[in-house]
């Protein structure tokens, strides 16, 4: 086993059995392919091996400064990032859609700021998650409180009452998570240190940063990085953000093209790879393509044998719980819900792509007449990810009835699915703006709770996210109903009153929920964020509150997106107190 030691401030560290990890080995090339220039590749997996004895050897204080100083590059690249970001999607950069590339582009801010807090803690000498933050349910499960983490997220998100836990496997004590929390910086060690090949994904700016810093901090590589063509863009900005780590041979940026991805994945001076994108991506890797793929896979023979982690999406439900919702409650979780939908045209793991409602409720029709009503009124917009018509298509087959509630064929609706039919929306990923309903049957809400949970997890392709909304009183007098519910949900992220954007902050984390192989893929397998380096991980559950005294964060209809980001960003790269009014301005006006 390879393990990279460190002593609890960072002063020492020790490689033991340093042959893994040795920059003089001898590394044979991978075989040839057309297209691609190879020793160029070769060339920066040579740097990576060279350079990753430096990184494990890194103080911890330094690894902090270099954290630091990345995220405060990433204020300095914004606007060039979102310019270009804009362009490449047909948007106004001064247009309504332009506040989600902010929003977007802060993500990779907060989470350089959150492994710096974290790392900041154990250089402070103090436990990474405070004692107070881990609890036993009274089932035994072990949960941790990880946002709010700082007392800035406190008084950000005090409105919503916004808060995450991360669920460990049943099994895993208190003391257990105590002890292997950020583990690998308080004298453990790395499990498997080594050169990592990092394919990223193409729909938002902030992933492959995340997804890099993610694979040199949490898991001590150095990082090859692949961006996606849809998002090539990025590659200035993103090698001026990480200019360190560039300059001394810890990160690369590499031929962005499939060939070289499939040339590296199999490269023998690649260790281990991450991805976050597809399942179809992830299996030709493993498995091949064709006829083949499937004699492969049948005889647990892949072609790729590496650690392979992915976050790979999947067909994410959206559970509404029957009760006295005002007409108010429906229009605000109704704008929240296209939100889910539209945001990044559906481009998005997170993104809902089935709405479950239980029959017989009579504010079922109101719901709906509201998402409806608030996809009609967004601003038109197109498509931008490459596919996207044949998934739309392959969706909409047999659906004559189908709604284009942007005419003529856009923001699609398809309001009464058979939940015993086979359909594609159960079964396939659409990302892009196509959204199911399906009706349960609801003689009483412990019924229908357990119903939704079970047709999710049974009848729905994936494992990523799934959310609950439901009126407080209905809580209040089911909790152990929706306590079942929740715990019995299997997705790696459940949210309550809120959407699944947990992945924003850094802290909580993000992935499929444990059991994926790679023979069935699911949703991926490992996870993202995760900033205090929690082991045994289950899940993370995001709560808010159903009724905020200021409108929710976002919505579809959310009116200062761009101010909010823009302050968001400069408070989250500078530290800067002065922007928390004009956050707080553009919450208010929202």
């Amino acid at each position: 086993m390879r393990a990279l030691v460190v002593d609890p401030v960072g002063r020492e560290l020790w490689i033991m059995a340093l042959h893994h990890v040795d920059a003089s080995r001898v590394v044979t090339p991978a075989p040839a392919v057309t297209g691609v220039d190879t020793a160029a590749l070769d060339a920066a997996v040579a740097d990576l091996r060279a350079g990753l004895p430096s990184w494990l050897a890194l103080p911890l204080q330094e690894r902090i400064a270099l954290l630091r100083a990345a995220r405060r590059r990433v204020g300095e690249e914004a606007e060039g990032i979102v310019t270009a970001g804009c362009a490449a999607q047909g948007v106004a950069v001064d247009g309504p859609w332009a506040g989600e590339h902010w929003e977007t582009v802060t993500v990779l801010a907060l989470h350089l700021k959150a492994f710096e807090d974290v790392l900041g803690r154990i250089s402070a000498g103090r436990e990474p998650v405070p004692a107070d933050a881990v609890h036993t349910r009274p089932d035994g499960q072990v949960v941790v409180d990880v946002f709010p983490a700082t007392r800035m997220d406190r008084l950000l998100f005090t409105p919503w009452d916004l808060r995450g836990q991360v669920w460990m496997q049943p099994g895993v004590s208190a003391d257990q998570v105590r002890a292997g929390a950020a583990c690998a910086y308080r004298g453990a060690g790395f499990r498997d240190p080594g050169v990592a090949l990092v394919l990223a994904a193409g729909n938002f700016a902030f992933l492959p940063g995340t997804d890099a810093v993610h694979v040199l901090v949490a898991e001590g590589c150095t990082v090859a990085l692949k961006l996606n063509p849809v998002n090539s863009y990025l590659r200035p900005y993103l090698a001026r953000v990480f200019a360190d780590f560039v300059d001394r041979g810890w990160l690369r940026f590499v031929d962005d093209s499939a060939q070289a991805g499939a040339y590296l994945a199999h490269h023998p001076g690649i260790d281990r790879l991450h991805m976050t994108g597809s399942a179809t991506t992830h299996d030709a890797l493993v498995w091949g393509s064709g006829p083949d793929a499937a004699r492969n896979r049948a005889a647990g023979a892949p072609l790729l044998d590496k650690p392979f982690t992915a976050e790979l999406g999947g067909v994410n439900p959206v559970i509404v719980v029957p009760g006295p919702w005002s007409a108010s409650d429906v229009k605000r979780q109704a704008d929240r819900i296209a939100w889910t939908k539209v945001f990044a045209c559906g481009h998005q793991c997170a993104a809902t792509q089935l709405l479950i409602l239980p029959e017989g409720w009579k504010q079922s029709d109101a719901l709906l007449q509201g998402i409806r009503a608030r996809m009609r009124a967004l601003p038109k917009r197109t498509p931008y990810y490459p596919g996207s018509p044949a998934k739309v298509a392959r969706a909409l087959a047999g659906h004559e009835d189908a709604e284009a509630l942007q005419a003529p064929d856009r923001q699609w609706l398809i309001s009464e699915l058979d939940p015993e039919a086979e359909e594609s929306l159960f079964r396939d990923e659409v990302f892009a703006d196509v959204l199911g309903v399906v009706r349960l049957p609801a003689p009483s809400v412990p019924e229908y709770l357990a119903a939704a949970t079970r047709f999710a997890n049974d009848q729905l392709t994936g494992n990523l996210a799934a959310s609950v909304f439901i009126h407080p009183s209905t809580a209040g007098r089911h909790a152990d109903p929706l306590d079942r519910a929740v715990a019995g949900l299997r997705f790696g992220g459940i949210a309550v009153n809120e959407v699944n954007w947990g992945l924003l902050f850094g802290y909580p984390t993000w992935g499929g929920f444990p059991g994926n192989t790679a023979q069935h893929i699911g949703s991926g397998i490992g996870t993202v964020g995760n900033a205090f380096l929690l082991d045994h991980l289950q899940k993370t559950v995001l709560t808010a509150r159903f009724q905020s005294p200021v409108k929710p964060i976002p919505t579809a209809s959310y009116r200062t997106a761009t101010p909010f980001g823009r302050g968001l960003l400069r408070f989250a790269t500078t530290d800067d107190l002065r922007a928390l009014p004009g956050i707080l301005a553009a919450v208010l006006r929202a």
